[in-house]
């Protein structure tokens, strides 16, 4: 992992630092999803860069944040399981309709440089993390009336992760049915849901829901 945290990609899980998103990050996680996506698990229908740091210049975590979309309801999860496990990553939990299951990937114990979501494929969850993606690319006002409420939710919760990214949920939201008309209440979970710290070891199936990311 150290071509990771030589980019200056890794956070532990008691911090909360900003870094503006650069080339490198961008670079890394291409990297990673290529690894994922060069598989070709018959279940993995795309493998996405969303989040903060899928956009240069965007203030973010030093994570790169990732989504893969399963094809069909009612898959289950072991086969992606297996890889994601064979490539190093490490099943956290079933956050639902907050994020799906949520992976992470540590350069050492408890230091992360990369989270993963396994969501449904063109479910609600998946298209409303790349629709604010797209929209940070695209808007500069976006970017900025984010950034803005970054910076005051990091004078406001210090190291609450939680309490951040709760933060960020109300925004993200707005920012979405601004730009799409979409329900703000189903952007809830847009921003990247922190992983527990703890791994949790059954791997259920990916249940039939409307994904809300």
């Amino acid at each position: 992992m150290k071509w990771l945290t030589d980019v200056g990609l890794g956070l532990g899980y008691d911090a909360l630092r900003l870094d503006r998103t650069n080339q490198q990050w961008i670079d890394a996680g291409s990297r990673l999803r290529n690894d994922i996506a060069q598989q070709r698990v018959s279940k993995v229908a795309s493998v996405e860069q969303i989040g903060s740091s899928s956009v240069i210049g965007l203030l973010a975590k030093p994570i790169v944040d990732l989504a893969v979309g399963l094809t069909a309801v009612n898959h289950e999860l072991p086969p992606v399981h297996e890889l994601l496990e064979a490539t190093g990553w490490t099943y956290r939990s079933d956050a639902i309709a907050n994020g799906g299951h949520v992976f992470v990937l540590e350069a050492k114990p408890w230091h992360r440089v990369a989270h993963l979501h396994v969501v449904d494929y063109e479910g609600e969850q998946w298209r409303n993390y790349l629709r604010l993606r797209d929209l940070l690319r695209q808007s500069q006002f976006a970017r900025a009336r984010y950034e803005s409420v970054k910076w005051q939710l990091t004078d406001e919760c210090g190291h609450d992760r939680k309490a951040y990214t709760d933060g960020k949920s109300i925004v993200i939201g707005q920012l979405i049915d601004e730009a799409g008309g979409v329900d703000v209440e189903s952007c809830r979970s847009v921003a990247v849901a922190e992983p527990p710290a703890t791994v949790r070891t059954s791997t259920p199936a990916l249940s039939n829901r409307n994904a809300t990311k």
